[in-house]
């Protein structure tokens, strides 16, 4: 859907009715991305997949490019390549570019697994972060060692190509994408350990444990990076290449929240019984910023923080 910023519904599409069926049995999770006329929508899931491209003024599809069924919740990003804006896909086995005006496949790089739930981070000069978790039940730990990495994407003529510059092999996070600042790159695992990076050359530069894993990806102010805790610790910590925690702060005491709807004992199968009780408690899934104010949301409450 879109609307004006006065709240009037401007257009409406079903991409469930008219791409789908959509076979997930987690949902979808990927968030749209845009240019200035289009917008991005990712559909994947176990049936036939896609890509669509929706005109933001009308909401027709401008294009729609095939992708093979697979399961990732992971949302994609627009990369400038020699002036060129692509989509990029970061998505269970293969990073891969498109054309953002017509949805033709410039690049895919398919050295890389376990990429099914962060989004690839733009770096400028073409190059990406990519982000790799090695699966709840460890599945991916492999494939994740060699996929926490710096793409690098070149053009020559009409072709494009990808290379690994380096790999960050230990950072290998849930939910949360990495970051880039300062020249330095930043991932947190599930169980709140930092990893930094030095991005021209991917030394590491330091590894030390918050006191709360992150799902939601950490946000830099100036000088400070923020790392706000799936349980609403958040975490200051300095940009630079010395670990230094500026301040710990916690969002909200359980005792004052509102029970959450999730009923565990309701689901059909062990498996989403275990995935509701993962969610089961208020859980900080992610934040906007606007108007110098972070708007935190966990499973049915909204905060903003103000300065």
């Amino acid at each position: 859907m879109a609307y004006s910023h006065d709240g009037n519904e401007l257009w409406t599409r079903s991409l469930g009715k008219e791409f789908g069926p959509l076979i997930a049995e987690f949902g979808l999770g990927a968030s749209p991305c845009q240019t200035d006329s289009l917008v991005y929508v990712l559909l994947e899931h176990d049936g036939p997949s896609c890509l669509v491209a929706l005109d933001k003024n009308s909401g027709a599809t401008t294009w729609k490019a095939d992708r093979t069924p697979r399961r990732s919740w992971s949302s994609p990003a627009i990369l400038t390549v020699a002036g060129q804006p692509q989509v990029v896909v970061s998505s269970a086995g293969s990073v891969d570019g498109y054309n953002a005006a017509t949805g033709d496949l410039l690049w895919s790089f398919k050295e890389v697994g376990g990429n099914t739930g962060t989004t690839p981070i733009d770096c400028g000069e073409g190059r990406i972060l990519v982000a790799a978790s090695a699966g709840r039940q460890g599945e991916n730990a492999e494939d994740a060692k060699k996929s926490n990495c710096l793409l690098q994407v070149t053009r020559e003529g009409d072709t494009c190509k990808a290379e690994r510059k380096w790999v960050a092999a230990e950072a290998t996070p849930s939910w949360a994408s990495p970051i880039l600042h300062d020249g330095l790159a930043y991932w947190i695992n599930r169980v709140g350990v930092v990893y930094c990076f030095d991005a021209a050359s991917g030394e590491t530069v330091f590894r030390e444990r918050t006191k709360q894993s992150c799902w939601a990806t950490p946000y830099t102010v100036g000088d400070r990076i923020y790392f706000f805790g799936k349980d609403g610790l958040t975490t200051v910590i300095a940009a630079s290449r010395e670990f230094k925690v500026l301040a710990e702060n916690q969002l909200w005491n359980a005792e004052d929240l509102k029970p959450e709807e999730t009923a565990p004992a309701s689901e059909s199968t062990g498996e989403r019984r275990q995935a509701a009780a993962m969610f089961s408690g208020p859980t900080l899934y992610g934040y906007a910023v606007a108007n110098n104010r972070f708007v935190i949301r966990i499973g049915n409450q909204v905060f903003c923080v103000a300065q």
